[in-house]
């Protein structure tokens, strides 16, 4: 049995979600660069994204707008499979653009929630929806890192293939 390496994270950006504010400015027009590259990436299975409303729905990142206001402000999100956790890495610190444009936006995030990063190792054949990685990243935040749950600072290493 094969394992691949489950990573989801969860960012929310101080202030409304309106075109107005800088974060989503930026965050919206540097996501095509940042998704090409990871399409050509060799150490990514797959990566999806979505809108998590406050009220817990999920939206399409590609139907993020219009956003009512009074919605309040969503989490931006994306979960992705990796061949391992020096893949995820080598895209996430030393890629070609997700590094540069993720240090524009750090100022401008509402860490106020916790972690916004959460992994797992899983099952080559499992699926997972965004809603999945949710309550992954919401298990980590109220119990810390656990095999179910880890993050960054405290990561797992692969299960042995059995």
């Amino acid at each position: 049995m094969d394992y691949r390496l489950i990573h989801f994270n969860s960012a929310r950006p101080a202030g409304e979600f309106t075109f107005d504010n800088e974060f989503v400015h930026i965050f919206l027009a540097i996501l095509p660069r940042i998704f090409g590259d990871a399409d050509t990436f060799e150490g990514i299975h797959w990566h999806r994204h979505g809108l998590r409303q406050p009220d817990g729905r999920w939206r399409d990142l590609g139907d993020a707008f219009p956003y009512a206001t009074d919605l309040g402000v969503p989490d931006v999100c994306t979960m992705a499979g990796w061949a391992s956790l020096e893949d995820m890495r080598s895209f996430v610190y030393n890629g070609r653009t997700h590094p540069a444009g993720m240090r524009r936006l750090q100022d401008q995030l509402d860490r106020s929630q916790g972690p916004g990063f959460v992994m797992w190792w899983a099952r080559r054949e499992e699926r997972f929806t965004m809603e999945d990685g949710w309550e992954r990243l919401t298990h980590l935040r109220q119990n810390g890192s656990s095999p179910y749950a880890f993050s960054l600072d405290q990561p797992l290493i692969r299960p042995q293939v059995a």
